[in-house]
């Protein structure tokens, strides 16, 4: 969870709590046998699940029909589609047409889901992918931005410089482009795989035997796989992250067994947050967070000449996974004296030369190497070094000293402040 008392916690935990209610209902119906009436059934509990999760005001809406880019290509027909504003609507069926830009996130619903449905659902996502053409108009400069950052760990390139970059930070770049533009692709199965590594070998087991084949990079993977209780999900920084690392190795897919109806909701609502400029109050403290099993982990290489991923499964025994969902508690940066000295100045100034005489005879004087500190302030998800300069990797960073000890973080959110009150509340305890 992002923080203890939040408001999304509280509606997930309300909507899972529905969601049991309303399964144990559909249960009654089971002498029901015709499969589009079945699906009817839980794509209508979706849908009214997720109208108690919208917030009221934006003019969101979930519908379903289908999508239509600007070339008048269209989708599959979705199950689910929170979409804003009117659509066109469908004569004599209750469903609509929506252009690609008024679609804020697609969900392809199953009653169970086992490897032919996943199968299914995954080629439907992938269909999403098929028609979205980049466009300004789909593109949240912001969160493309924030989501370059957490990943790549450098500030995002204009685009004729990307062909500067490594080949799998180029690769990442395009990547995540398209990802920010195309709506949130999530597969909901009510029933089916009964633990994460059951779902987990599954999966692995259909990417295995479609080893090769075009269609697997991680832009196409659906953002969000719930099978009963049990999820995968990418970490992408939309809201997830995983850093690269040092090899260039991106773990961009995962699993756990949080209440998916959380996973969900932080999925549609940092799109949400982004398109409407939310106060970042929706998601609480921001001090603890789901952690993820690594799933997946993908690097770009050229392979017969031509560019591509390769992705490879990262296996966890079966007892590997068998406990309670685990989270990680956030705290900031701890900085040492020189780090302190560069994050308080880039804070004032934007940037430093590591160049001038003067800068340089005083890390000589510090015992410090300049290499050593760059590494370290890397690590650290503060700054970037770019043409002999530090730049930070914050839009609103702070420095505070508690304890005797110096800390630096990204306080946009308030995330920081929210730290220090609650060190400060346990000290008077």
């Amino acid at each position: 969870m992002k923080g203890g008392f939040k408001l999304i916690t509280t509606v997930a935990d309300l909507l899972n709590s529905l969601m049991i209610k309303e399964k144990e209902l559909l249960k009654k119906y089971s002498i029901i046998k015709h499969g589009p009436t079945i699906g009817d059934m839980y794509e209508g509990l979706t849908t009214n699940l997720l109208n108690k999760a919208i917030f009221e005001g934006l003019d969101i809406r979930v519908v379903s029909g289908k999508i239509r880019n600007e070339e008048e290509s269209f989708s599959n027909e979705i199950d689910c589609m929170i979409v804003e504003g009117e659509g066109e609507a469908i004569p004599y069926t209750g469903k609509f047409i929506y252009n690609l830009s008024q679609v804020i996130a697609v969900l392809e619903v199953k009653k169970n889901l086992y490897q032919e449905d996943l199968v299914d659902a995954y080629n439907k996502m992938k269909q999403i992918y098929s028609i979205t053409e980049p466009s300004n108009e789909l593109l949240n400069m912001k969160a493309f931005r924030d989501a370059f950052r957490h990943t790549v760990q450098k500030e995002l390139p204009d685009y004729e410089e990307v062909i500067k970059l490594p080949l799998h930070e180029q690769m990442i770049y395009h990547s995540l482009l398209m990802e920010e533009m195309m709506p949130v692709r999530i597969v909901f199965g009510y029933y089916g795989y009964a633990s994460e590594y059951a779902l987990r070998q599954a999966f692995n087991k259909y990417l295995e035997k479609n080893s090769g084949i075009s269609g697997f990079s991680p832009t196409i993977f659906p953002d969000l796989i719930i099978c009963n209780n049990s999820v995968l999900a990418k970490l992408d920084a939309m809201p997830y992250i995983s850093p690269l690392d040092r090899e260039g190795n991106w773990n961009f897919y995962g699993s756990t067994t949080h209440n998916p109806f959380l996973i969900l909701l932080e999925f549609v609502w940092t799109k949400l947050s982004y398109r409407y400029n939310l106060s970042n109050d929706i998601f609480g403290e921001d001090l603890n967070f789901e952690a993820f099993h690594p799933f997946l982990r993908a690097k770009a290489k050229i392979i017969n000449n031509k560019i591509g991923w390769e992705t490879n499964s990262i296996y966890i025994p079966k007892d590997g996974l068998n406990h309670e969902p685990l989270f990680w508690e956030w705290k900031p940066a701890e900085l040492d004296e020189v780090e302190w000295f560069i994050i308080t100045w880039l804070c004032s100034h934007q940037e430093l030369n590591t160049e001038e005489l003067e800068f340089q005879q005083w890390l000589s004087k510090k015992g410090v190497k300049l290499e050593d500190v760059i590494k370290s302030l890397s690590e650290k998800r503060l700054t970037t070094f770019e043409r002999n300069k530090f730049y930070l990797l914050t839009d609103e960073c702070a420095v505070v000293t508690v304890n005797g000890k110096w800390y630096a973080a990204e306080n946009k959110s308030g995330r920081l402040t929210n730290w220090v009150k609650k060190i400060m509340q346990a000290r008077y305890e």
